[in-house]
């Protein structure tokens, strides 16, 4: 025979708070500044001293060429450099080919020896020159008609209320949330798991 088994299932009551914090809201007028500004027109009639200053005939001297004077310069001078390594070589190179398989001759040393004997003995100078000074033309600046200042006022309106303040209060409510029971059933033979 199963045996008869109580089963309990209790709710508890609970409580609910709904809170709101006092409050209290400042609420201020500020002051309103108007201006009236017109700027000064200190051009007006005016002009700027200028200054035109052309150095390239000085820095030219130091070495800075713009394109075309680089190429008047260096253009012919780079032709006849060629044509005088062409005939350079070419005289090297015959007098290879006439005395190169002589005995007792190198002539390959015999070029070296010459070229360094050459290039030891070649004449070096330096051309002293004084540096041109840059050309400088001056604009001066004039000054006609009168010039227009300008204006500036300034207005300051003040508000009447300066500040007011708004207080809400503070307030608290309860309020049952969920009601409170006991529930009780009867199962044969074993406990419900559902309590």
């Amino acid at each position: 025979m199963e045996i008869a088994r109580l089963n309990i299932r209790q709710t508890l009551p609970r409580i609910g708070i709904r809170t709101q914090k006092a409050q209290l809201e400042m609420h201020t007028s500020k002051a309103e500044l108007h201006g009236d500004y017109q700027a000064p027109r200190s051009n007006m009639g005016a002009t700027q001293p200028t200054i035109e200053m052309d150095s390239y005939p000085s820095r030219h001297s130091y070495g800075y060429t713009n394109n075309g004077d680089f190429a008047k310069e260096y253009g012919q001078k780079g032709l006849q450099d060629l044509r005088q390594g062409m005939a350079h070589r070419n005289a090297m190179a015959q007098t290879m080919v006439n005395n190169g398989a002589r005995p007792g001759r190198n002539v390959v040393v015999e070029q070296v020896k010459q070229e360094i004997s050459s290039r030891i003995s070649k004449q070096r100078y330096m051309d002293v020159q004084s540096i041109p000074d840059p050309k400088v033309h001056i604009t001066p600046g004039k000054v006609t008609g009168k010039p227009d200042p300008g204006h500036y006022t300034t207005r300051i309106d003040a508000p009447k209320d300066r500040a007011r303040g708004e207080f809400t209060p503070g307030k608290a409510e309860t309020y049952l949330q969920q009601e409170g029971d006991i529930r009780r059933w009867v199962t044969w033979g074993k406990y419900d798991t559902y309590a």
